[in-house]
Order: structure tokens, then sequence, then C-alpha cells
């Protein structure tokens, strides 16, 4: 008889490893992708129902205490300390404005990794409960009117928003904790979006957009992962509204911000 050939091992994934924590900034490249290995993930679990499982609030709240990630919540308690005042001062290559030849992708990297080195430093705590009221509810604030992916509604999943001060250009980052559930379980995000201008035409802003996420457990099949994924996205303003669509194959995106300007 024949000898049956030999088949590669393949060995299952560990549970309770602890967090996925890429390097920050972390950039999702484009490829294809493997769905035996992705977690699926479902509509967006409100907070009120996440507040009703002890367990769940704890786990989270030791994660947000003790993880090294960047998270929306960091970079507000940092502001309110007035550990930094705009995006100019978070990086060392001179004025945002005169970077039009700089890569939006390299000078989010650079604020990003700006941020890290100051929560670094100053050890700043991440829980900030009025912080995080004043950011998203005072009326004089900006806002995030909607927010869709492939037709579900991730504003209700956002925990923490944060807007940075809009610079002489109009260029600003917006950056936002999340809360979802995939394969049954509470997963958190933080992601980044910087928005650059690159043309000015009257009362209208062109945008040029950079992306990144950080995970607490890599997970492709995220939303905002797959938003992160996509490459040349641009963005426009009109008076106080800001509109990024995209339309691709696995992302379909509808963000509406209100800068309250």
């Amino acid at each position: 008889m024949p000898k049956m050939p030999d088949f590669p091992e393949i060995t299952a994934p560990k549970i309770g490893d602890g967090f996925y924590t890429p390097e920050i900034p972390y950039f999702p490249n484009q490829k294809s992708v493997n769905k035996n290995q992705e977690q699926s993930e479902t509509t967006s679990l409100p907070a009120a129902t996440i507040s009703d499982s002890t367990s769940t609030t704890e786990l989270l709240s030791n994660y947000l205490n003790t993880s090294n990630m960047l998270t929306a919540s960091d970079i507000t308690s940092l502001s309110n300390a007035g550990s930094f005042s705009d995006l100019t001062s978070l990086y060392n290559i001179g004025n945002l404005t005169g970077q039009n030849n700089t890569s939006t992708t390299i000078l989010l990297q650079q604020i990003l990794t700006s941020l890290e080195d100051l929560k670094k430093n100053q050890n700043t705590t991440v829980a900030n409960n009025s912080a995080v009221s004043n950011n998203t509810t005072a009326q004089n604030k900006p806002s995030v009117l909607r927010f869709k992916i492939n037709g579900y509604d991730i504003k209700d999943s956002l925990t923490t928003v944060y807007f940075s001060n809009r610079e002489h250009d109009g260029s600003f980052l917006l950056t936002a904790d999340r809360r979802y559930v995939a394969d049954k379980k509470v997963r958190t995000e933080t992601f980044y979006l910087l928005f650059k201008t690159q043309e000015t035409s009257g009362s209208m802003i062109t945008y040029e957009v950079s992306p990144s996420i950080v995970q607490d457990n890599k997970n492709e099949n995220s939303f905002i992962y797959k938003l992160a994924s996509q490459k040349n996205l641009t963005a426009t303003k009109t008076g106080n509204l800001v509109i990024l669509k995209t339309n691709s194959k696995d992302c379909t995106t509808d963000l509406l911000l209100d800068l309250n300007e």
C-alpha cells in the first residue's frame, strides 16, 4: 500500500493570553480575508446592557486602566491637563499647514507617537468622566452626527469621542473609543482619523484623511478595521459640516461631523 502523505499540523489559537496591542500607530493593510480566522462583529452592544453585567464592567474597567493602548480617554485627559495645545505641538517638523509634501499617514504617526510619549511620561489617568462628558455633550463642542458602516450604526457604540482644536488651515484630529460585540464577547478598540486640509475654495475645504486603529483583540472583521484599511480617503467641509463617505466592496461608510465653529 502507498504511504499516506503527511499533513501540516495546525495549532489552535490560544485563549486568554492577554489583549492584542499592535504598535502605535497601527495601520492595517488591505489584504484577502480569511473568514475562518476572523471574529464576526454583530450589532453594537449598548452601554446600558453592558452595565447590567458586573463581570463585564470590571473587565472593561481593568482593561482601560492597565492597557498601554492610547485611547480617546487618554488624549482627552492629556488635553484637559494642558499637556498639548494643538497638533503642531505634537511633532517637530514645523507647521502642519506647510506640510503639503509630507504624507498624512506620517503626520498621524508622529502625532500619535508624541501622544503616547506624553501618556507614558506623565502617567495620565485614563478614567475622567467629567472630561468625557464635557467633550461629548457640550453644545459648543464638535460632535458626530451620523456614523454608519455597511448599514450598521457605529455612533451608538462610541464611548468617548475627542476632537482636537482646528489648525489655522482647518486640519484636525478625531479619535474615539468604541465598544462592540464579536462572537458573543465584548470588544474594545480606538480609532484615529487625521483630517488634513488639501484645498480650500470659498467656504468649502477638502481633506485628505488618514486612519489608524488599535484593538484589544485583533479583529479584521471589525467595521472600523475595514474603514481603517481603506486607501485614499477624502472628506469635504461645507460650513460646520464635514462629510466622509466610502463605497467599496467591503466598506460603505457614511460619516457626518458637526465642528460647531
